[in-house]
This record gives structure tokens, C-alpha cells and sequence, in this order.
């Protein structure tokens, strides 16, 4: 077998593989050595493998040959719970107690409850609904994961996960910006566009707006990837990515906290300043217009969330751009 025809397999691709349920269901001592191996090799698949293990002995119907003794006993039972005069239309056939023929009934019974109970689980496993949380402009939400785990979305946020594949595997969805605390147990991704980050019970903060994907942890260890590469955080380290999309070596920030959103600060570190005004826009509800030349300025800075005056006075005094206001819309020049 070439371990790399099955890594575009989804879970229920393995359920049906051959060499898989051998492992599975008999317990084949070489397709265990075969697909442990392969999940060494390929540990982004361990969730389909899970999934595709549970399915396999879903699938499983043993169905034996009852005994002369069994078979007898049973319809003794049956004749006895049957009342003795029954309605038989003339075209019914009337099949001999001792005919093998009664048991089929059963058996097809048997049959199609099996296949109802796949059904369902396949239903459970691939087309239960996702559930989605959003926090909308100006406002922050925290959200209970099943397992205890928590999440609190900042500003325009949105976190996404199936409820019911939960146990087989802690998988969530970020598009913006979160702060997560994880229980510990099993693996726990956060999938972004720009990033996956990766961790097994720890606290820690995650951006990924437009091209800007930024992680901080807060305790434990995080591991942080994308195309380009990974990054292993500890307590009070950072990353991000670069005009070119690589991750930068960790790095520390003493002045603020990780994720001080959560208190109304805000900290950016050497990011254009169009982040900063988006961020601006998130947090008060407002439209912020300048020139390009401004926007794409780098800049290191600050601001808090409980008043807008001081937020662009903290932003644009140090750099020395003047702004003013018309209803929502705010010039920056």
C-alpha cells in the first residue's frame, strides 16, 4: 500500500478501505502496524481517522446462525403471545413452524435497524449543523465550548464548530479576533485563513483580520502555523506575520498584556496604521477615511476603547496628523 493515496481521504473513504476495517474491526496485526505508522506520518488526518474508526464498527452487523434449541425456543415464546384465532387472507402463504423460513423476518428486521442506525450516525457525524457565534460591532461576547472550554469574541468576531463531532475532535473556526481558554484533553485548532494554532490546554489570544494573523499566549504552550512555517509559544510570547507572510521569531511586549481588548486597551506592534483605524472603526462605530501614503505607515501604538477623542488623539498627536469629525465619518490627514 502507498501511504500517499490516503491523504486525501476523508473519514468515510477509511471506513470503506479494506486494509482499514481489517485494522479495525479484526485487529490485523500488519494493517495496524500499516496505519499506525501512516498516522505518525500524517497527524492532520487523526480527526478523519477517529471519525472513520467510530463509523467502522458502526458498521459492524454480526449476524449467526441460531441453534435448533434457540430457534425452537423462541417460537415457543412467539406461538404463546399469539392469540390462538388470527386472520390469515387467502393469499398469504402459511410457512411449517420447523421451516427455516420464519427467521427471515427477523433478519431483514435486523438488517434495515442496522442500516437506520448508520444512517443516523452518519447524519450526526457529517451533517449536523455548525454552530456560529458572533460578536457585532462594539461589542464583546463570551461563549461556553461543550467541553468547558471558553471563548470571548472581540469587535465584528465570528467563532464556528460542530457541537456534536465536539468529542472526536475540539476543531473551531475564528474569523477576526478571540481570546481562548482550553481545558485540557484532547488537541484543541483554532483554523483561521491565515493560520492554524494549536494547543492541548492553555490560554491565549488570536487576530486574523485581512492579512494580518497575530497570536499571543498567555499560559502553556501554543504552536502556531501556516504555509510558510511554525512558531512555539510559551507564557508571554507573540507572533505574527510579516509583509511577506512568514511567521516572526516570538517576541515579548512588557508594556501590555495579551489580549488587554478584553479590558478596553488596545496594543499594536509595528503594523500598518490602516489596522489601527479598523480597529478604531470596530470598537466605536465609525468610518475613518484617509490617504494611502497614511495608512500604510507602520506603526507601534495604542489606544483605549471608552472614548473616541482620546483613542485618535493617542493614534495621530504622536505622529503629528490632524483628524476631524463629521457625524460618523472621520478625516485623517
Amino acid at each position: 500500500m502507498k501511504s500517499e493515496t490516503f491523504t486525501s481521504y476523508t473519514s468515510l473513504d477509511f471506513a470503506q478501505e479494506p486494509s482499514f476495517i481489517r485494522w479495525v474491526r479484526a485487529g490485523d496485526e500488519e494493517a495496524a502496524v500499516f496505519w499506525q505508522n501512516w498516522l505518525q506520518k500524517h497527524p492532520e488526518k487523526a480527526t478523519e481517522v477517529e471519525e472513520a474508526r467510530l463509523l467502522a464498527r458502526a458498521i459492524t452487523v454480526r449476524e449467526e446462525e441460531p441453534s435448533a434449541l434457540q430457534l425452537s425456543n423462541l417460537w415457543n415464546r412467539i406461538d404463546a403471545a399469539t392469540p390462538e384465532k388470527s386472520t390469515v387472507t387467502d393469499h398469504t402463504p402459511v410457512v411449517p413452524i420447523n421451516s427455516g423460513a420464519k427467521i427471515l423476518p427477523i433478519r431483514r428486521w435486523l438488517t434495515y435497524a442496522a442500516a437506520a442506525c448508520v444512517t443516523l450516525l452518519l447524519v450526526a457525524l457529517f451533517y449536523n449543523p455548525t454552530r456560529s457565534i458572533s460578536a457585532g460591532i462594539a461589542e464583546q461576547k463570551t461563549h461556553q465550548l461543550p467541553d468547558g472550554s471558553s471563548v470571548v469574541l472581540n469587535a465584528a468576531s465570528k467563532v464556528s464548530y460542530h457541537p456534536l463531532r465536539w468529542g472526536l475532535a475540539r476543531k473551531i473556526e475564528l474569523e477576526g479576533e478571540a481570546f481562548f481558554e482550553v481545558t485540557k484533553g484532547r488537541r484543541f485548532v483554532v483554523q483561521t485563513a491565515q493560520g492554524e494554532v494549536e494547543v492541548l490546554g492553555t490560554s491565549f489570544n488570536v487576530r486574523a483580520r485581512g492579512n494580518s494573523f497575530a497570536v499571543s499566549c498567555v499560559t502553556g504552550k501554543v504552536r502556531v502555523s501556516n504555509p510558510k512555517g511554525e512558531q512555539i509559544l510559551t507564557p508571554g510570547l507573540n507572533t505574527q506575520t510579516n509583509e511577506n507572510g512568514d511567521l516572526v521569531i516570538p517576541y515579548t511586549i512588557a508594556e501590555y498584556p495579551a489580549a488587554a481588548w478584553r479590558e478596553g486597551a488596545f496594543h499594536f506592534e509595528d503594523v500598518p496604521l490602516q489596522e489601527v483605524f479598523e480597529e478604531i472603526q470596530r470598537q466605536f462605530e465609525v468610518r475613518v477615511q484617509t490617504s494611502p501614503e497614511i495608512a500604510n505607515r507602520k506603526v507601534t501604538t495604542y489606544f483605549e476603547g471608552n472614548n473616541l477623542d482620546s483613542a485618535l488623539y493617542n493614534v495621530c498627536w504622536p505622529l503629528r496628523l490632524e483628524t476631524s469629525i463629521r457625524g460618523n465619518l472621520i478625516i485623517v490627514k
